[in-house]
């Protein structure tokens, strides 16, 4: 009783009740208003947020709970612009099964809200729901309903783009967030709708508290206005400066401490309850703008951080924008799998944060995506100093992490554009970052590179030089020549190599070491070797068919391609659909392959592929990673020496000492030897008498295409006769 006595002495309407009750009253209810409007503000500004990331999240969980039956097309910040159907049945993908009643349950769990599937009906124009999280009192399904013209979501719907915005539901509304689901061909199948909950309770509640409280202030100002005036102000005070922290709280402003949350009367409970407001806004920043994997920012707080660098560089300060790309950290995941890579990813955060206090304390570092991290740091204000701590970074990447499946060691790409010298706006700051990381990721570059306007030229021609490739393999610009292997003690065709060739339409001839680079680069290489593997094989079956006697066709391999999970699966299948037994064909795999996959690694591949009759040879020996361990562990049949230390051998004595101790190496481990490059008889002759089990270069025959192979084998044995009768 005592307790109760005291609460209500305490209270903020009892205690104005002595000086004026009704003027008191309406104070409170008007601040309340004030504060309580706000409120509605804020928890509306968090509705955004929260469709936001309930969207993203229904979008991801789809892709990834149905195996890839859906696909997930972005748009600006992440948010889902599409899902589509990377299955040709769209009837069937679309249709109530109990996976998808699990599945939407499961979302709508997560997003504390409902969430719908709809099936485009192409006789009613409309969108019929055959799933969903509502039920009925009872636990039944809810009646069918579908969103046709008139509906706020359809227009959108109907052009295939997506729509956030209320939503009639039973009545009532919902902010909802609508993805349309199209099919193969891009048109429209569907629609994933999902919602985090009621939004028109708070407006109700409102509303009706409006018209309560401003009826009640008029009468009261009419009667107390005069005297009211001093003791209302003095009593209302902390409602004012709680609705000014609200204020500020939604416009985004930092804020103290929220005041008042000592007192125990209404102003403190509205203290606490602005209290607890603040601290979800803090939890939804968190999660608006933190990286989960790394504990670090994502690009969205990366943008918003550019964004405010670039406003304060025009005021004089300094900026240096750093991109870093992990080069080898694809082949962690394929080595170690996902997890171990993302273990990676972590550390990799915590590398670059930790170095960065001991430089730079005002450094912020995000995650873009994937393997890529962004830095803004205030401070160099030159080129050189700039580059200094990009090397400082690429450093302390190197260090060899220790993850549970093993150690790999990280080798990083660093591209940096200085603010404001390089860029004045958003578009030409990241423009210019990424160029630059571009150019650190090319071949034989230095790792760390620092904008310069010659970038952008050099990008400029590799950007035509790639789009001419892609139109290219799109229309079937390129052509296979075969060189073939002769051994030079019979005469006899041991194999032939398939090189790919490309004309451009105006440039003519490509040079394979130009164009081959640049498909690795994009990502190209991966359906060109596929594409050069499927016609070398078809190839390979010709030649047998006609008679061509041969050992086998060489295919060269890149480490791209050793990458890809499935690439043993892809070897096996075209073997089986040109009917071509393993024997006939050799993947050539030059030593770069070393450096991109640990031993256990590449050794696995390489067993399964020995497994199917391959013949595997080591390619270039000698020209780049040169490790001897590897010739012994791993299981090679075949090395062929780079022709760099053919030419000239019999000419020059420190050359042909070399060339003699590779030969007896390769011999030595039971390998078959090739010697490319070879063009003079001289050069032939003196691989010969090595032993060598076959010669490829200019002296027997240039590449040519397939048709002409036969007759430029005849013309090899012809010659080889005669040169045997001349001896």
């Amino acid at each position: 009783m005592f307790a109760v006595a005291a609460k209500s002495a305490s209270s903020l309407p009892i205690r104005l009740t002595s000086l004026l009750i009704c003027l008191v009253t309406l104070g409170i209810a008007v601040v309340a208003s004030l504060g309580y409007a706000r409120l509605s503000a804020v928890t509306a500004d968090n509705a955004s947020i929260r469709i936001d990331r309930a969207a993203k999240a229904a979008a991801s969980t789809m892709m990834h709970a149905t195996d890839g039956r859906f696909a997930v097309e972005r748009g600006e910040f992440g948010r889902p612009f599409a899902l589509r159907l990377t299955v040709n049945d769209t009837q069937a993908a679309l249709q109530f099964s109990e996976f998808y009643d699990r599945l939407l349950a499961e979302i709508g769990g997560n997003n504390q809200g409902a969430a719908n599937l709809f099936a485009f009906n192409e006789e009613t124009q409309g969108f019929d729901r055959f799933a969903t999280t509502f039920r009925r009192p009872d636990g039944s399904m809810p009646p069918p309903m579908s969103i046709s013209a008139g509906h706020p979501a359809y227009a959108a719907l109907a052009a295939s783009e997506p729509f956030v915005g209320q939503v009639p539901v039973m009545g009532r509304l919902r902010l909802a967030y609508l993805t349309p689901i199209l099919d193969g061909g891009g048109s429209i199948a569907g629609a994933l709708a999902v919602d985090v909950g009621w939004i028109d309770d708070l407006t109700v509640a409102r509303d009706e508290l409006r018209v309560v409280l401003f009826g009640s202030a008029f009468i009261v100002l009419v009667l107390v206005a005069g005297f009211g005036i001093f003791s209302m102000t003095r009593e209302t005070q902390p409602l004012r400066k709680l609705a000014q922290f609200a204020n500020d709280m939604a416009a985004g402003k930092d804020s103290d401490d929220v005041p008042f949350l000592a007192r125990k009367d209404e102003v403190g409970a509205l203290a606490h309850g602005l209290a607890r407001v603040a601290r979800l806004q803090d939890e939804l920043e968190y999660l608006a703008y933190t990286d989960m994997m790394t504990g670090q920012g994502n690009r969205a707080r990366y943008l918003r951080d550019l964004q405010a660098s670039l406003t304060a560089a025009k005021d004089g300060k300094h900026f240096t924008l750093i991109h870093i790309d992990m080069v080898r950290f694809a082949r962690v995941n394929a080595a170690y799998g996902v997890a171990a890579g993302d273990q990676v990813l972590r550390y990799a955060g915590h590398v670059l944060s930790t170095t960065l206090d001991t430089l730079y304390k005002t450094a912020k570092v995000a995650r873009q995506g994937d393997d890529k991290f962004a830095i803004l740091v205030e401070g160099p204000t030159d080129a050189a100093e700039a580059a200094e701590l990009g090397k400082a970074l690429i450093k302390a990447l190197a260090e060899p992490i220790k993850i549970s499946a093993g150690e790999v060691q990280l080798d990083a790409a660093v591209g940096i554009c200085l603010l404001p010298q390089h860029a004045s706006d958003m578009e030409d700051a990241l423009g210019h970052a990424d160029l630059a990381l571009k150019a650190a990721l090319s071949p034989d570059a230095e790792r760390c590179i620092v904008f310069s306007p010659d970038l952008t030229d050099d990008t400029a021609r590799e950007m035509l030089l790639e789009s001419g490739l892609r139109k290219a393999f799109d229309e079937g610009g390129f052509s296979l020549h075969y060189q073939p292997q002769i051994d030079p003690a019979s005469g006899r065709l041991k194999g032939v190599e398939a090189l790919a060739r490309w004309t451009h339409p105006t440039k003519g001839p490509i040079a394979p070491n130009e164009f081959i680079g640049v498909a690795e680069r994009s990502g190209l290489i991966v359906d060109l070797g596929d594409w050069v593997l499927n016609e070398a094989c078809m190839q390979a079956r010709a030649w047998i068919d006609q008679g061509l006697v041969f050992d086998h066709v060489s295919v060269n391999v890149s480490a791209v391609q050793l990458w890809q999970q499935d690439f043993v699966a892809k070897v096996k299948d075209c073997l089986a659909n040109h009917g071509l037994e393993g024997r006939y064909l050799c993947l050539e795999l030059t030593e770069s392959v070393f450096a991109d996959f640990d031993d256990s690694c590449i050794a696995s591949i390489l067993s399964e592929l020995r497994d199917l009759g391959i013949t595997l040879s080591l390619d270039d020996f000698g020209s780049g990673y040169s490790s001897l361990g590897y010739l012994n562990k791993l299981p090679f049949d075949q090395l062929k020496i780079d022709g760099a230390f053919v030419r000239n051998a019999p000419r020059d004595r420190q050359q042909e000492k070399l060339l003699i101790g590779i030969v007896a190496l390769g011999k030595g481990l039971g390998l078959s030897v090739v010697a490319e490059g070879a063009e003079e008889a001289d050069e032939v002759d003196f691989v010969a008498k090595l032993g060598v089990a076959a010669v490829q270069g200019y002296f027997y025959s240039r590449p040519v295409p397939a048709s002409d192979l036969t007759e430029a084998v005849t013309s090899i044995k012809a010659r080889f006769g005669s040169e045997k009768e001349a001896a």
